[in-house]
């Protein structure tokens, strides 16, 4: 049975969006994906055209090169579209509280929610990029000891938190916690 007190947040904070960030990652990311997506598709349209068709300089290339731009024209906006839900939709909607025992991730207020404990965090990173650091937001990432596997040895599994809006504040509190959770 859990305390109500565990239930109150010590601290609670959100993921802010950064509109130059997703047009900036987001673009650069869309782009190469799309762009590589092309390639593979002009290197399997020109090898299967010359299959079916017999190997021809320029009419198979200039089949494979139209038809390989036309998919990754049509992938970027695609692409693009699922950057904005990832880096936008999803960072407005979610948050971050920290418990005394857990940080908690939730999205849409507690519809989806990761429970991140504290008692196996080992480390609190925090990083800012020149995209962040002008808007006062931090990616804060958690490193979390998990137990030993089937090999004898433990891992570190990385929670990253992106747009931290309270990114100092909530830090200094995880690593406060961090240290009861060990001493006790």
């Amino acid at each position: 049975m859990t305390d109500e007190a565990e239930d109150v947040p010590l601290l609670a904070t959100r993921a802010v969006p950064a509109p130059r960030q997703f047009r900036l990652v987001g673009g650069i990311q869309s782009a190469a994906i799309a762009a590589f997506a092309g390639f593979l598709a002009l290197i399997a349209l020109k090898s299967g055209a010359d299959a079916v068709l017999g190997p021809a300089d320029d009419g198979n290339l200039r089949f494979a090169f139209v038809w390989s731009a036309a998919l990754a024209l049509a992938a970027f906006p695609v692409l693009l579209a699922l950057h904005h839900r990832a880096m936008i939709g999803l960072r407005s909607r979610t948050h971050y509280l920290v418990f005394p025992d857990r940080v908690e991730v939730r999205r849409d207020a507690g519809s989806s929610r990761r429970a991140i404990p504290l008692d196996r965090t080992v480390a609190v990173e925090s990083w800012a990029g020149p995209l962040l650091r002008p808007l006062g937001l931090a990616t804060l990432i958690l490193i979390v000891e998990e137990p030993a596997g089937a090999s004898g040895r433990f891992r570190h599994v990385f929670h990253p938190l992106p747009n931290v809006e309270k990114h100092e504040e909530m830090a200094e509190l995880i690593r406060a916690r961090m240290g009861g959770a060990r001493g006790a």
